[in-house]
């Protein structure tokens, strides 16, 4: 769901694959706190999960650089 709403919404992003990659892991884990997944980072935040209003307002300070409540 998360990577279909960024490609819709024209958001580049990264996407890791943290079963196979274990240094990302460890930066996952490092930067959010936690083993879930999705982990997205953008305008100085940190989303666990897929939280789509909370992912929109992300999208919202990427494309116009406005803060994330």
């Amino acid at each position: 769901m998360t990577k279909e709403l960024l490609s819709q919404e024209n958001v580049p992003f990264k996407a890791l694959d943290v079963t196979k990659d274990r240094d990302a892991l460890a930066k996952m884990v490092k930067v959010s706190g936690a083993r879930s997944v999705p982990v997205l980072v953008g305008c100085g935040e940190v989303i666990v999960g897929f939280d789509k209003a909370r992912l929109m307002q992300m999208i919202n300070c990427v494309k116009n650089r406005t803060a994330v409540e």
